[in-house]
């Protein structure tokens, strides 16, 4: 390992630790003793549906219905996106746990109501959960934020639809990040995504990131996989932005939100 990597993975390894040692306040609020405080926790509901509010997503041609069918758990405002952009920076790295429970939860919902393909009998399983590519940086300091979600979305689908769900980060990003790109830019293709691993035959797809804006990268993964002979069936994201001049979704539960 070079001298630059172990001075990154120090830094990083700090970051944890410091996630540890330091009293703990709510990430949405700045109140309290806990990472997420019941309230601003109860901000992440059931799944609902998303990919009518992108600008990407709407408008490709993927099914009868508008778009490719997104699922997401919060709109990204207020307490949600605090506790998001916390955890994505490292800033928070107590909150891993708190949001990866939330997509295992949201994955036993889906996965009770979904109702995947039937599996072939060559099929290793009956479904793979693929998280959006995560750039150099955030792979060289361990902040694999899509690939974490994955995999508890993973668990929370296989327990929801008795079936058996697979997680694995087979995408990679062509070139620099696109998140300084407009809309239309990144749907040309900049910031391509390729497939750097085999993927089992006939097993369909349902795409993860950590929060959905235009649906470009959802789409570009897409674009990617199904090149590479995956069929998709889907795409989740913990967060999705709420269109300008709407309103967070309010959000349903049934008796008291969750805690910490």
């Amino acid at each position: 390992m070079s001298g630059a990597s172990l001075v990154r993975s120090a830094v990083a390894l700090g970051s944890d630790l410091l996630g540890l040692v330091l009293p703990l306040t709510c990430a949405g609020c700045g109140r309290g003793e806990r990472s997420l405080c019941r309230t601003c926790l109860a901000a992440f509901g059931a799944p609902y549906r998303c990919e009518e509010d992108t600008v990407v997503l709407a408008a490709q041609d993927y099914a009868p219905a508008l778009g490719l069918a997104t699922w997401t758990t919060a709109s990204y405002a207020g307490a949600a996106r605090h506790a998001v952009l916390a955890w994505k920076s490292g800033a928070r790295p107590d909150l891993g746990p708190v949001l990866t429970a939330v997509a295992t939860r949201a994955g036993q919902d889906l996965g009770a109501r979904l109702s995947l393909p039937q599996r072939s009998a060559s099929a290793p399983a009956d479904l793979l959960v693929v998280p959006a590519p995560s750039g150099w940086r955030r792979r060289v300091s361990r902040r694999l934020v899509a690939a974490d979600l994955a995999a508890a979305l993973a668990r929370g689908l296989a327990r929801g639809a008795g079936a058996e769900v697979w997680a694995a980060d087979v995408l990679r990003r062509r070139g620099g990040s696109t998140h300084r790109l407009g809309a239309a830019a990144r749907t040309r293709g900049h910031g391509a995504v390729r497939v750097v691993s085999a993927l089992p035959a006939g097993v369909p797809v349902l795409i993860v990131d950590d929060v959905v804006t235009t649906g470009a990268t959802i789409h570009a993964s897409r674009r990617a996989l199904v090149a590479a002979g995956a069929p998709v069936v889907g795409a989740f994201a913990l967060a999705a932005t709420p269109p300008p001049g709407r309103a967070a979704i309010p959000v349903l539960r049934d008796g008291p939100p969750p805690t910490c």
